[in-house]
């Protein structure tokens, strides 16, 4: 008779003033089916009363620790602290806007153990904008790919809700193996896509077709503050292209074709002659 896979998760809460919407998000994981559940908690030097919230929560809930920061990490570093600290096998990131289903660890564990060669499961999203306009996200580009290139040629066009599976499952190797989410030479700008990109050049991801994460944006949401201009392009395109290169999963040749396919683009949309000028003298 084959052994229960139990594995110990770990959910990744990087917070930073959230003490108005951090609840929900930490009720939600309270409430999951899951038996074997970690709730790690990076408060980031909060001036509001986020630390005093996620303290009572913790009261109340044994399996949850708090990592009281020092200084202020912006998110980057609060989260690559929390995957350093995780105790899990698995770990999610549960952003402190964002709400999971009761049956959301149980339905992406059984994601991966089903399929050992994956490195991440994620579900489909529903998605709140701060109108009240509600959509649903789901990312299916990558089904079916095994091959680690062809993984990487979709993800380096960023396609639309190349960010949906920011808020899966993954494997705690992954993290190892990458060495955390790294900054480009824009700071934090979209640093998770070059995070997936790693990721999706390691493993297979497997999508879980049902709505098990809600994210609600709220006023002052990092992402909806970001410039999206060509020097964040140029930034992150460069980015991606070292990641690439650092892959343990691919050869020279596969490296030197991937990132050249990534030097044709920026991240979904074709070189205007102003960007490939930049290139140029960039020597990209």
């Amino acid at each position: 008779m084959t052994r229960a896979w139990t594995p110990l998760v770990t959910a990744l809460v990087p917070t930073y003033n959230g003490a108005a919407f951090i609840t929900r998000t930490l009720d939600s994981l309270a409430a999951q089916t899951w038996p074997n559940l970690e709730i790690l908690i990076g408060d980031d030097r909060s001036t509001d009363d986020t630390l005093e919230v996620v303290r009572r929560f913790a009261e109340r809930h044994p399996n949850t620790r708090i990592l009281e920061r020092e200084s202020n990490l912006g998110w980057l570093g609060n989260s690559n602290d929390l995957m350093a600290n995780a105790r899990g096998e698995l770990l999610f990131f549960a952003f402190h806007d964002d709400v999971v289903a009761p049956t959301y660890v149980e339905a992406l564990v059984a994601a991966l153990r089903d399929r050992p060669g994956a490195v991440l499961a994620f579900s489909d999203m529903e998605l709140h904008e701060l109108d009240g306009t509600v959509t649903r996200h789901a990312f299916d580009e990558l089904d079916g790919l095994e091959s680690a290139m062809a993984r990487g040629r979709v993800m380096v066009h960023r396609p639309g809700d190349w960010w949906v599976p920011n808020r899966g499952l993954f494997r705690a190797s992954g993290f190892a193996e990458l060495g955390g989410i790294h900054p480009n030479e824009r700071g934090e700008y979209s640093a998770d896509w070059t995070w997936l990109l790693g990721l999706a050049l390691i493993g297979e991801f497997v999508r879980v077709p049902e709505v098990l994460c809600t994210k609600h944006y709220m006023s002052g949401s990092l992402s909806k503050r970001w410039p999206h201009d060509a020097d964040q392009r140029v930034a992150l395109q460069r980015a991606g292209i070292a990641e690439i290169r650092r892959s343990a999963r691919l050869g020279t040749v596969q490296k030197a074709l991937l990132a050249g396919h990534l030097r044709r683009r920026v991240l979904g949309r074709r070189l205007p002659p102003g960007i490939k000028r930049t290139f140029r003298r960039l020597g990209l």
